[in-house]
């Protein structure tokens, strides 16, 4: 249904989606298609996976099916949670303190934190970009373009930021604390699960 809304609408715009083979555009623009972007999720219930759709490095939407929820921003046009019938304004917090952040880990190399917080990580990007954690820090995950797609226009049209530390290691986070946890990766790189402090 996407491929074809996006026919119709953007004929000349390229199409990459995970699933299927990519259409070519001339219009140099390309669209990113994850149908079910968290898998594992989907395959055991959880209504915690999403249909991703992003224009490369100029829009973003999220959506949810089974919570209701659509995240969307668009670059110059802020970023914006959708449910319940509700329009919401999307933030990062402003939390400034390490040992006071609360942080979603994600993947096989989790990080040892000494500082801050270990949040759930169900609803992650959400509670980022609405202020609820501090951070989402992801390593080990095989992370692909698809994964990224969206992350880097909902974060920083929140007010956040996005930095790749490593191949398989991204971290967002609300600007304040950012560099704070850069330094902090850099300095304690991934490790294996189950050795990830508080």
């Amino acid at each position: 249904m996407i491929r074809a809304r996006l026919a119709e609408a953007v004929p000349d715009d390229g199409v990459h989606g995970e699933e299927r083979p990519g259409r070519i555009g001339t219009s140099g623009r390309r669209w990113l298609v994850d149908p079910i972007s968290g898998t594992a999720d989907f395959v055991r219930g959880r209504p915690t996976y999403s249909v991703d759709l992003a224009l490369e490095g100029a829009l973003a939407v999220s959506a949810m099916p089974a919570l209701g929820i659509t995240m969307a921003a668009g670059r110059g046009m802020g970023c914006r949670v959708f449910r319940a019938g509700h329009e919401e304004i999307a933030r990062v917090s402003t939390q400034d303190s390490l040992d006071l952040a609360r942080v979603c880990l994600h993947g096989r190399r989790k990080p040892a934190l000494e500082r801050g917080e270990v949040a759930d990580n169900a609803q992650s990007l959400l509670h980022l970009i609405t202020g609820e954690v501090d951070a989402v820090i992801a390593a080990g995950t095989g992370l692909d373009e698809f994964d990224l797609a969206c992350l880097p226009v909902l974060v920083e049209e929140a007010g956040g930021r996005v930095t790749m530390v490593e191949e398989d290691v991204v971290l967002a986070s609300n600007a304040v604390l950012h560099n704070a946890f850069l330094d902090l990766l850099v300095a304690r790189p991934g490790v294996e699960p189950g050795t990830s402090g508080s």
